[in-house]
C-alpha cells in the first residue's frame, strides 16, 4: 500500500471515529451503553479524533511525494472493524431478552451498607423501580409501605413463577456500563397482565402492596393505571 492510501485511509478511520462518537453524544443515543457521567469522557474523545484527522488532512494535502507505507495493513482493519459494527448494529437498550442470561436481582447488593442508616427521602410516587426494591432490602416490616402511591417507568418482562394477573416491570441499573448492568424489576398485578407484551415500555401507577418472589417479602404494585410510552431518553438506573 502507497503511503498516501495509506494516509487516507487512516484519515477517513480517525474522522469516522470521531464524528461517530460525536453522534452518539448528541443524539442520545450513547445513554444505552454507559453510564451518563462518562459523557464528557466520550466527547473529549471524539473532538480529539476529528481533530487528528483534520490535522493528517492538512499534512497530506501538504506532502509532494507519495512514497510507500511499510505500515500492517491489519492495523487499518482493526480500527474499521469495531466503527463498522458500530454504524450498522441497530441502537437500542437492554431489555427483558438479556434477563435470559442475566437473570433478575432482588436483592444482591441492594441493601445494607450507607442504606442501613438512612430512609429514603423520595417521596413514594417518585421512587424508582430501584428505589422500591432497595426501600424492601432495607426495612424490617415491608408492610408499612402497603397502601403507598407508587408512580414507575420500565418495560414489561413475564416471569413464569409469577401468577397469571401479574408481571414485571423491569429496568437495568448501570454503574459505569452495560457490561456490569444488573436488572431490578416490580411485580405488577392487573387483571390485563397478559395483554402486555415483553419489551413493551409502560407507566404503571398504583398503591404499593407485599408480596411473595423467591421466598421473600417482594414490592407489589395494585395497578390502577397502564399505559404504554416509548423508551426514555436515559433507559438505565444508577444505583
Amino acid at each position: 500500500m502507497t503511503a498516501r492510501r495509506y494516509a487516507v485511509l487512516k484519515i477517513v478511520m480517525l474522522l469516522g471515529l470521531g464524528l461517530y462518537l460525536l453522534y452518539k453524544t448528541f443524539s442520545g443515543t450513547l445513554y444505552f451503553y454507559i453510564s451518563d457521567r462518562f459523557t464528557w469522557l466520550v466527547l473529549l474523545g471524539g473532538a480529539g479524533f476529528v481533530l487528528l484527522g483534520l490535522a493528517a488532512l492538512r499534512n497530506l494535502l501538504r506532502q509532494a511525494t507519495p512514497g510507500h507505507s511499510h505500515a500492517n495493513n491489519w492495523t487499518v482493519l482493526i480500527v474499521a472493524v469495531p466503527l463498522l459494527f458500530g454504524v450498522l448494529m441497530p441502537d437500542r437498550p437492554l431489555d427483558s431478552s438479556a434477563l435470559d442470561t442475566r437473570g433478575l436481582t432482588t436483592n444482591t447488593g441492594l441493601g445494607g451498607g450507607a442504606w442501613s442508616n438512612v430512609e429514603l427521602s423520595l417521596p413514594s410516587d417518585q421512587r424508582s423501580v430501584l428505589d422500591w426494591v432497595r426501600t424492601f432490602n432495607f426495612a424490617s416490616d415491608p408492610s408499612i409501605y402497603t397502601g403507598e402511591p407508587a408512580d414507575v417507568i420500565g418495560f414489561v418482562y413475564h416471569d413464569d413463577r409469577l401468577g397469571v394477573d401479574e408481571f414485571m416491570v423491569g429496568r437495568f441499573a448501570v454503574t459505569c456500563c452495560v457490561a456490569d448492568a444488573f436488572a431490578v424489576g416490580v411485580i405488577v398485578r392487573t387483571p390485563q397482565a397478559a395483554d402486555w407484551p415483553s419489551n413493551a415500555w409502560v407507566h404503571i401507577s398504583g398503591q404499593m402492596a407485599v408480596g411473595q418472589f423467591d421466598g421473600r417479602s417482594y414490592p407489589v404494585i395494585e395497578a390502577a393505571s397502564i399505559k404504554e410510552v416509548p423508551v426514555p431518553p436515559q433507559p438505565y438506573l444508577f444505583p
